[in-house]
Order: C-alpha cells, then structure tokens, then sequence
C-alpha cells in the first residue's frame, strides 16, 4: 500500500527511473533478508532538476525474532527515500534518509540517514541508525568501495563494509517492550562484496557477485549464549531489467 501510495505523484512525471531485479539471494551488507533464498525486487527513483529526488524499494523478506515478538516475522520490505544529489564533472556526492518498513511487523521499522562520495572510480559510504531493526542499539556502517569498466559492456566493482554497534552481546533491549534480550544485539563485523555486470542487447543486465562476513550468529538455549560463524559465504545471481517511465 506504501508503495502505490508512493507512485502516485511520481506517475504525474516523465523521466522515472525504475527497475525490477530477480536475485538468487536477497544480502543487506553481508546479511541475508531471505535466508539464503531468492528475491524478487523493484527500485523507483525520480529526480528534479535541482538534484532532490524521492525513491522507494520493494522486496520479499524472510526473518524473525521471537526475542522482539511472538509475531515478529517478515514476510516483505517497503522502503521509501527522499534525498538530494551534487554531481560534479568527476565527483558525485549524496545525502538521503531512509525508511525502512516491514509490514506485518512493524517492531522492525527502522530509520537511516546516509552520505555517499564518489570520486572517479572510489567510493566511500557513512550510514547511521538510531536503533537497529527493533533494537536499542546504535549502528554506524562504513564502506569503501572501487569500481571499474573491463570494456562497454562489462564492468565490475569491489566493496569491504565495517558494521558497528554500540551495545554489547547481552545488553541490547527491545524497542517494544524495552527488556533486555539474552544473547540479543550483534557484535561488530565486515563484509565483502565483489560484484560483475554484464549489459545486454536489450539494457537489461546480468550480475555475479559474491558476499563474505565475519559476522556471528548467536543462540540462547538454557540461558546459554552460543556463538556459531554466519553461513554468510554467498554467491548471488541476477537479472535485472531497468526502464523509465
């Protein structure tokens, strides 16, 4: 509903950019949102001439948190964006706020600010949240990342993400009933991501990625906190198909 609502003035436009992907497997910086199955995904962008634009995202979601709520189960993610755009002859820079929504459980219901820079071929990432996907807990995400062209229709980029939290294992509360939660929170982790794309005849285009993390999955079980590496080593195929409104 968020997302027709949202098209309703952007439909009044010419000019907007939009894309449907499908992806073997849906990764937020080194996360899976599915649980290691696949994604269908549509993006809406659309800028006026000052650089201001107005986006939104849309996806099935796959993960839960009895922790938070018996009924805290994601099934789908509407996101919706308003930002603005500087680009330059070499340099682009972006600053944008995000709203993530996960209807049916809204406890995960988050809010993000973010800045990109790109200069030439380099990428550098600040992302900040106030709590974490239904947590009491602050999250800073760093990246950097370079990207580079092997001819026309080939290109290929490479991006290493440091993801930080400012509340221990074992001290993190609920953002609905605030208790604390044994074993809830994340500890501090990277991720890889390197990623090619081939552009076909018709502008539609193909990707090969591959993720990697060093992130930990815990479990509480008779007030035990156990620690297990993520099966967070993915390799991810897509087909994406671009077109403007």
């Amino acid at each position: 509903m968020i997302l027709f609502v949202l098209l309703i003035p952007l439909l009044a436009f010419s000019g907007v950019e939009a894309e449907f992907g499908a992806y073997s497997d849906f990764i937020w910086r080194g996360t899976t949102f599915t649980e290691h199955r696949p994604a269908i995904q549509g993006e809406f962008d659309f800028q006026e001439e000052n650089g201001f634009y107005l986006g939104s995202f849309l996806s099935n979601a796959e993960f839960s948190d009895e922790g938070l709520n018996q009924y805290a189960k994601v099934t789908s993610e509407v996101d919706v964006t308003i930002g603005k755009r500087w680009i330059f002859s070499s340099a682009e820079i972006q600053l944008y706020y995000s709203k993530f929504f996960f209807p049916g459980a809204g406890v995960f219901d988050t809010d993000e600010w973010n800045l990109q820079l790109k200069h030439h071929h380099v990428n550098f990432e600040f992302s900040l949240m106030d709590d974490y996907f239904g947590y009491h807990s602050r999250y800073t995400y760093f990246r950097v990342g370079y990207d580079w062209s092997y001819n026309q229709s080939m290109d290929g980029a490479f991006y290493a993400g440091f993801n930080y939290f400012d509340r221990e294992k074992g001290s993190i509360r609920s953002r609905s009933t605030f208790q604390t939660l044994d074993g809830a929170g994340n500890n501090d982790y990277i991720d890889l991501f390197f990623v090619n794309r081939k552009i076909l005849e018709n502008q539609s285009w193909i990707e090969l990625a591959v993720n990697w993390t060093n992130r930990n999955e815990y479990s509480v079980d008779s007030n035990i906190i156990r620690k297990d590496p993520a099966k967070d080593f993915v390799i991810i195929m897509a087909y994406i198909i671009p077109f403007t409104l």
